[in-house]
């Protein structure tokens, strides 16, 4: 059914909701399409409902979420006197989607599991049963389940692989979320390797330039990123871009991208951009209030200003975001964690240690603490604990800080391939050469510092400028001869 009412939406938008020649933008036809079915008499509540759910979720993937989640309220009310337990379940799950997006998880999460339970066993349902699992797994990732929304995607491929309703589309969108679901989840390395087989599928479905393509080439280059690979991940940003933009400027692009753009900017030391680029998306952001973008533009300018010793404006960027992220997650969220870490190097930089390293236990304790509930941020654990290795080095306690240098290095090497190259890999042993260094260990220093300058080499190419310290450490600590 939904599929009925999906192409019959399409024809619409395609031949009666504009005249031919006139310019339109998409959210102008998805008023006027929402307008028509106002006014339409001849349609059944079934039928309704399910147009409003399709107009709802176009709206989502416009962003528009405020209209999105009007019109899946309404279809949602619509909705409950049915029968038809297709159009009560979608319109319960779609309706949760929007509610997550917006905050609401204790709804939202109630929302999915009754949709779930609309569903009746069988094969002619696993289509709707596969919309209400994918919806849930976001719902799940938005609360910081990670191993539920994972769980959920899973159980998606399974249900696809035996249903007769497997298709390439649904392939295509079950293996993004999938890959979303196993990154959200800190298993980086999987996600990596299911966007890129996401990605295969773009061209022979015809979708190299589509919004799909925006999506897996955005959150492919987040897991990248993660993986300590920003060069690779900077080109598939980059991409990303180029298609989301409209003629010569960005101002189309959505904040989340031009945001995830700027960490790795940050990460590959172009300041200067990162900060334009963050700065930009923080503008888009207030426009429409979204907290999520707004919260991170904040830490990575903050990161940028502390990397430039500016903490004046690193602290007002960290005032800012801290009541913002209280009033939009839950405690416990690793996000908090960050924020504590960031405030550690700010003190730090300062040179007060004694808030500094309060502070980086506290984002090491929350983190972990997040990471064994299964919770959202296991793969920050390695971040955090680096941080406080360079607090607890700034603060002249060496073998402290080779040991969190270790600990981070044991969970990164870990989470790759032996061989793979990886910028924090290569930081993480700098970190444990400079203490072991200060603890008079030349030899073994040496050898870390010559492992750092591999990696970062390879990572971020000869020229970085860690990069070259680790060069510059690895023959200074060269042994005399």
């Amino acid at each position: 059914m939904r599929a009925e009412a999906t192409i019959e939406f399409n024809e619409f938008l395609l031949s009666d909701a504009a005249p031919s020649g006139k310019p339109f933008t998409v959210n102008e036809l998805l008023g006027s399409a929402e307008n028509i079915l106002a006014r339409q008499r001849t349609a059944d509540d079934t039928s309704r409902v399910e147009l409003m759910v399709v107009i709802g979720d176009q709206y989502s993937t416009q962003d528009e979420d405020a209209k999105a989640r009007r019109v899946l309220e309404a279809a949602y009310k619509l909705s409950r006197p049915l029968k038809e337990p297709i159009a009560r379940a979608e319109a319960s799950c779609s309706l949760a989607g929007a509610l997550a997006r917006d905050g609401e998880l204790d709804r939202a999460e109630s929302l999915i599991q009754e949709g779930l339970r609309e569903l009746p066993a069988g094969s002619q349902y696993d289509v709707d049963r596969i919309f209400c699992l994918r919806r849930g797994s976001e719902v799940a990732q938005e609360r910081g389940d990670a191993q539920q929304g994972l769980a959920r995607m899973q159980a998606v491929q399974r249900i696809l692989k035996q249903s007769p309703f497997d298709s390439e589309n649904l392939q295509l969108h079950t293996s993004v979320e999938l890959a979303e679901a196993y990154r959200v989840a800190g298993q980086n390395y999987l996600a990596s390797s299911t966007f890129e087989q996401a990605a295969a599928l773009l061209e022979p479905l015809g979708r190299s330039d589509t919004q799909t393509a925006v999506v897996i080439f955005n959150d492919w280059a987040l897991a990248l990123d993660k993986l300590g690979r920003p060069l690779e991940a900077e080109k598939l940003f980059r991409r990303a871009i180029d298609i989301s933009r409209a003629g010569q400027t960005e101002e189309t692009v959505s904040p989340v991208l031009l945001n995830n753009y700027s960490k790795t900017l940050y990460q590959l030391g172009r300041l200067e951009e990162a900060a334009d680029y963050a700065g930009r998306a923080y503008a888009k952001a207030r426009r429409t209030s979204d907290q999520m973008v707004i919260y991170q533009s904040l830490y990575g300018r903050a990161l940028i200003y502390i990397e430039q010793r500016d903490f004046n404006h690193a602290a007002s960027m960290l005032a800012e975001m801290e009541p913002i992220l209280r009033r939009s997650l839950p405690s416990g969220n690793y996000w908090l964690g960050a924020l504590a870490s960031a405030q550690a190097l700010l003190a730090a930089g300062r040179g007060d240690f004694q808030v500094a390293l309060p502070l980086a236990d506290r984002a090491v304790a929350i983190v972990e603490a997040a990471s064994k509930a299964g919770r959202a941020g296991s793969d920050f654990l390695p971040v955090a604990l680096m941080r406080r290795s360079t607090v607890e080095l700034a603060a002249g306690q060496p073998e402290r800080a080779g040991e969190d240098a270790q600990r981070a290095l044991t969970q990164l090497q870990a989470a790759v391939p032996p061989g793979a190259f990886s910028s924090m890999i290569g930081r993480t042993y700098l970190n444990l050469g400079r203490a072991l260094h200060s603890q008079g260990k030349r030899d073994e220093a040496e050898a870390a510092f010559r492992l750092a300058a591999e990696h970062l080499q390879n990572a971020l190419g000869p020229n970085h400028t860690d990069t070259r310290s680790a060069l510059q450490l690895a023959e200074l600590n060269k042994p005399h001869q």
